[in-house]
């Protein structure tokens, strides 16, 4: 049998509310300021929940055409941006210098919602002015596969294109299948992670109608998103975009490629439990982290670090430390901790990429980030965790797990390696 292919991570493309961009989004983690604030992309009076993590300063314009600009939604817009800056991150141009060929690469992207909120505008049109008002691209618009099918056509790159929708799941997921096709040969490169564009009323109401979204923290929104604090009450919806690339090792050594590090394992389970509340247990979300341990070949002693999904809602964050200490077992008595939510909000599907992209910074950087908001731990997290960050920590970080979980009991977890650990 063949030696199974070793993936090394070697390019991240990056747009959230602190951050467009691989350095400002470092220097925005370094900061560990919240920039969660009231909504104004609409008016949130109706609701509950009146906070969010919006990014204010992307311009679509700074970096496409006018024409493409009008011809994408903000999904695609999204998409297409961070698959390049992921690429020029990796100096990665398909079919040059040693690089996989351009059939020999993959789009893998996830997201919960897709193009819902360009849908949702486009109706409001069609109320107010009937169709002929409607923008002619609705239609090659709203499906989760045109932010990757978009990107494919910009690069030119021809190998398969996957788009992942399994809830807040879906980025993980999306890198998890990546890493599968890289391993067996099927593609020599991939661009895989997440996008999520959910601030529109519509959307942004349903999940609050559901009581999902923090709504006791609306008159101080810095501190509304809070992994593991005692005072939590939902998770503060966000949007954003993160695609990596992910090469099969010789192919990026040959062309002299340097990785921030390497994909090694990856696991998914279902809870079958429930809708919206996840299994109180944690046994399942516990299960999906230990096979991605299995798959990466690491004992549970030997992770450094880890960056936990911490969405801040009151059952899920409990359930997830209990999937964490059953998964690592007397290692979740002494192993780092963080959730980085309060730094970007929870955009959904492009979580699990976001924090991906976290996790290979800290292995390359030494340094992993805080929990923004932890002011006061649950006793019981922190009982079963005790060392929640509750500051930023340098470290080697030679194995380093990610966990993310989605409605529907869904869930997804990545082990991440140093390249020479």
């Amino acid at each position: 049998m063949n030696e199974r292919r070793r993936v090394w991570i070697t390019g991240i493309g990056i747009i959230t509310a602190i951050g467009i961009g691989l350095e400002p989004f470092r220097a925005g983690l370094r900061a560990g300021c919240s920039p969660i604030r009231r909504i104004d992309r609409f008016d949130p009076s109706p609701f509950r929940s009146q906070v969010a993590a919006q990014v204010d300063t992307f311009d679509p314009l700074a970096w496409m055409p006018p024409k493409t600009a009008r011809q994408l939604d903000r999904f695609s817009q999204f998409g297409l941006v961070t698959g390049r800056l992921a690429l020029e991150d990796a100096g990665l141009q398909p079919g040059e210098h040693g690089g996989a060929e351009p059939e020999r690469i993959g789009i893998y992207l996830g997201s919960a919602l897709g193009g819902i909120a360009y849908a949702e505008e486009q109706h409001e049109r069609y109320l107010e002015r009937g169709i002929r008002a409607v923008a002619p691209n609705l239609a090659l618009a709203v499906f989760g596969g045109a932010a990757p099918a978009n990107l494919g056509i910009a690069l030119g790159v021809r190998g398969p294109i996957l788009s992942t929708a399994n809830s807040c799941a879906s980025g993980a997921v999306a890198l998890g299948e990546a890493l599968g096709d890289l391993r067996e040969g099927r593609i020599d490169a991939a661009i895989a992670g997440g996008c999520e564009i959910p601030l529109s009323p519509l959307a942004f109401g349903a999940f609050d109608i559901i009581r999902a979204l923090s709504a006791g923290h609306n008159a101080e929104p810095d501190r509304a998103a809070r992994p593991f604090d005692a005072e939590r009450d939902g998770f503060v919806m966000g949007e954003g975009a993160a695609l990596l690339v992910l090469e099969a090792a010789e192919v990026a050594a040959r062309r002299g490629a340097v990785p921030y590090a390497e994909l090694l394992g990856y696991g998914a389970t279902s809870d079958a439990h429930h809708m919206v509340q996840p299994r109180a247990d944690g046994t399942e979300a516990g299960r999906a982290a230990s096979i991605a341990l299995a798959d990466a070949g690491v004992e549970p002693a030997a992770i450094d670090y880890v960056n936990a999904h911490a969405s801040s809602t009151p059952i899920g964050d409990i359930a997830e430390a209990r999937a964490i200490a059953l998964a690592l077992g007397e290692r979740a008595r002494t192993v780092p901790v963080s959730g980085t939510k309060a730094l970007y909000g929870h955009p959904l599907g492009a979580s699990g990429a976001i924090e991906a992209a976290i996790c290979s910074l800290v292995i390359r950087d030494g340094w992993a980030p805080a929990s923004a908001n932890l002011f006061s731990p649950d006793p019981e997290a922190a009982s079963l965790l005790p060392n929640l960050l509750r500051a930023g920590c340098d470290g080697a970080y030679e194995h380093v797990l990610s966990t993310s979980f989605g409605f529907g009991g869904l869930n997804a977890a990545l082990v991440f390696g140093s390249v020479n650990g």
